[in-house]
């Protein structure tokens, strides 16, 4: 079998692996179908992201077809069509004891395409805890979407969405931040949405809710949605990871930042101001306990269009020009924004 392997950064390698089988009582072995490219693969690709151990099969938003099972596997048949929650937690250490099950401490070596082999694969091995069998009219490719959702909705759980807060911002247009504006316009708060990059706004305005509205700075959306040059700043999620700095002084009193990004940006806030003006600043990352199975049930429903963000599909062998549709290019080894208007690009491994 076929699987993409992190050697160093910006070397990626499709090589000949040994198939892999389900040997144990409650394994799953899934034939790969679609697997989206996230921005952690980015970030592993270029070094950026320095986390995934050196010859790990990389990628972790996959679906498929189940192949074989293990003896005792209840809730999976071969030929099921699957989605594949790639967050194993131990249920037992103090982090996942308080339902803080993305940070559990004992995740080395089973997070999936960092210290697991990953699904950039013809074959992924899971356990039946991890595997959520698809509605039929569900596309594997809309269901591939379910992890990044299920990281967007940890964020979205850490928000105190009961407040009064019209001036919502969403910075960064890519699948990410458009997740954030779905999954908080499905909780009744509609985020206005900034993005600089041209190729970017091309490709976002369709494929957002009803009403939500997309500016190319935040000055432009002042002026032209609120009318007001000085509007305030309520509640704001920044997928970019570099706001933070530019927008503290003018957080609005008793108002929230949430940082989601995961490029390296050093920042320095006024502790004073943070307590004076009772302002939050959080981080998020991965899915959290209960997410997964939130965001696989809005996909399943339709409440969320998830096929509606996917803008390409590139087959794994062309994985160089799936990497480079997103600014991440291998071969020259630069990454940058994205040359061209996309969204969520998923490899092709198996196909439908």
């Amino acid at each position: 079998m076929r699987a993409l392997k992190y050697a160093d950064p910006w070397d990626l390698r499709l090589v000949e692996v040994e198939t892999l089988h389900a040997l144990r009582p409650h394994d799953v072995v899934v034939d790969i179908h679609y697997c989206g490219i996230c921005g952690t693969d980015l970030g592993i690709a270029s070094g950026f992201y320095p986390v995934a151990q050196q010859g790990v099969t990389i990628g972790h938003e996959a679906t498929g077809i189940v192949a074989e099972v293990g003896e005792k596997v209840t809730n999976a048949k071969v030929g099921d069509r699957v989605v594949i929650n790639p967050t194993p937690f131990c249920g037992a250490c103090r982090m996942c004891e308080s339902r803080r099950t993305n940070h559990c401490t004992n995740k080395m070596g089973t997070e999936s395409g960092v210290s697991y082999d990953g699904a950039f694969a013809d074959r992924f091995l899971t356990t039946q805890e991890y595997v959520h069998v698809l509605p039929e009219d569900v596309s594997l490719k809309a269901a591939a979407l379910t992890e990044p959702l299920a990281c967007v909705l940890g964020g979205v759980r850490q928000l105190d969405l009961s407040l009064p807060s019209p001036y919502t911002f969403v910075f960064g247009a890519g699948p990410l931040g458009l997740l954030y504006v779905w999954a908080l316009s499905l909780r009744g708060v509609l985020p206005i949405v900034i993005e600089r990059s041209e190729a970017r706004l091309r490709s976002a305005g369709p494929r957002l809710p009803k009403g939500a509205k997309i500016y190319r700075s935040l000055e432009e959306a002042r002026r032209s949605h609120f009318h007001d040059p000085e509007a305030p700043l309520d509640l704001v999620i920044d997928t970019t990871s570099g706001m933070l700095m530019e927008l503290y002084p003018q957080l609005a009193c008793g108002s929230t930042f949430l940082s989601v990004g995961l490029k390296t940006q050093d920042a320095t806030i006024d502790a004073l101001q943070l307590a004076d003006r009772s302002l939050t600043i959080l981080g998020s990352i991965d899915s959290r306990d209960g997410s997964f199975s939130e965001a696989f049930n809005l996909i399943a429903s339709g409440l969320l269009p998830a096929e509606k963000l996917i803008s390409d599909v590139i087959s794994l062998e062309d994985y160089e020009r799936a990497f480079s549709t997103l600014g991440c290019d291998i071969r020259n080894q630069q990454l940058g924004p994205a040359p061209d208007a996309s969204c969520k690009v998923l490899l092709s491994i198996g196909g439908e």
